[in-house]
């Protein structure tokens, strides 16, 4: 029987920044995951962006989330020798006289000049995209390559043959006074971190998920060069070598998560629209993002079960938002004191 302190089912990204949090904090931990191909995390950007909405405001919480979310990805590139996450601007497009006041307005508020440029250079995308009316420049944004930290952390967790590659059987799960047994391993505590696949989780029911499916293309544009990332109804985040992500919105109640040629051809419509240069479409991907009924995360521990606890929710920042989410977590996981975790109403009995 191998002994652990922790186990983390799900290695989405929640799952993925609570292995490391715990790993930190020198626990022992078990990650069971089937690596499924649909995960959010493996098809979204990982936009870091402070002003969202069509009214440009401050994204929630963003003061405390980002300083986190830096620190975390920081880390994870001294420790594992990678480049998780490029900072770049972003372009958002003024579509008219309304949208450039709403955007002067807000640039003056204080406290915005942390974010939003005074200048807008529109760079290498100059010639290359149908110009809208005009355009807002934000600053202090980045985007993260998800793949790559999920892929290395799985690949760190396999060497320390601490990584089951399968589909979490609840009906294996036996639960005793001192922890949990999963098959031959033992261990004091587990968390689910299962993203959408949490509503068929027997132990929470009712969480308030509301899943959504994004679609995205991945699109070669040869010579290119852009740097930035560029909002004009769709969105575009270089991914090198002349290829970009590019994706638009969410469709609720989903059913699956496969690709539909609707989505592809409302996506390939608006590249159309967009840009002026050659382009192809080299991949189609879908994903279902665990969004929450209020758009807001959720940690729960379980109300009878000691021991056992829930996080999900990251919904579409997962990004901004993960980094705070699964540090808060693990630290309540350990140290069982909500007073030194810094959260608003963060655990759910």
């Amino acid at each position: 029987m191998r002994e652990f302190d922790f186990i983390v089912v799900g290695q989405g990204i929640a799952g993925t920044l609570m292995a490391w949090n715990l790993h930190l904090a020198g626990k022992k931990v078990l990650i069971i995951d089937d690596h499924h191909s649909g995960s959010s995390s493996l098809v979204a950007a990982g936009i870091v962006n402070p002003i969202t909405g069509k009214n440009y405001v401050t994204s929630w919480r963003i003061q405390e989330f980002l300083p986190v979310a830096i620190q975390t990805y920081d880390a994870l590139n001294q420790y594992y020798g990678i480049q998780c996450y490029t900072c770049a601007n972003i372009l958002r497009s003024l579509y008219s006289g309304s949208d450039e006041n709403t955007w002067l307005a807000k640039s003056a508020e204080p406290g915005m000049e942390q974010f939003i440029c005074k200048e807008v250079d529109l760079d290498t995308y100059t010639g290359k995209v149908h110009q809208q009316l005009s355009y807002g420049e934000l600053q202090g944004t980045f985007y993260v390559n998800m793949t790559m930290i999920m892929s290395t952390v799985k690949d760190d967790w396999t060497t320390q043959k601490a990584y089951i590659t399968e589909c979490f059987q609840y009906d294996l799960l036996k639960i005793s006074t001192d922890g949990f047994i999963y098959k031959d391993n033992k261990s004091k505590g587990i968390v689910f971190c299962e993203g959408y696949r949490a509503i068929s989780n027997p132990y929470f029911t009712k969480i308030g998920l509301a899943p959504s499916k994004g679609e995205v293309l991945i699109v070669k544009i040869p010579d290119a060069g852009f740097k930035k990332m560029y909002k004009d109804g769709i969105f575009f985040v270089p991914q090198g070598d002349d290829t970009y992500w590019v994706g638009s919105g969410y469709e609720k109640n989903a059913t699956d998560d496969h690709p539909t040629q609707k989505n592809y051809d409302v996506l390939s419509a608006e590249l159309e629209r967009v840009l002026k240069i050659p382009y192809e479409i080299i991949g189609h991907k879908a994903a279902i993002r665990p969004t929450m009924q209020n758009r807001r995360p959720v940690f729960k521990e379980h109300e009878n079960i000691e021991g056992m606890y829930l996080l999900n929710g990251l919904g579409t920042k997962g990004a901004s938002i993960g980094p705070f989410y699964a540090t808060q977590s693990a630290r309540y996981m350990i140290e069982k004191k909500q007073e030194n975790i810094h959260f608003n109403n963060p655990i759910q009995i």
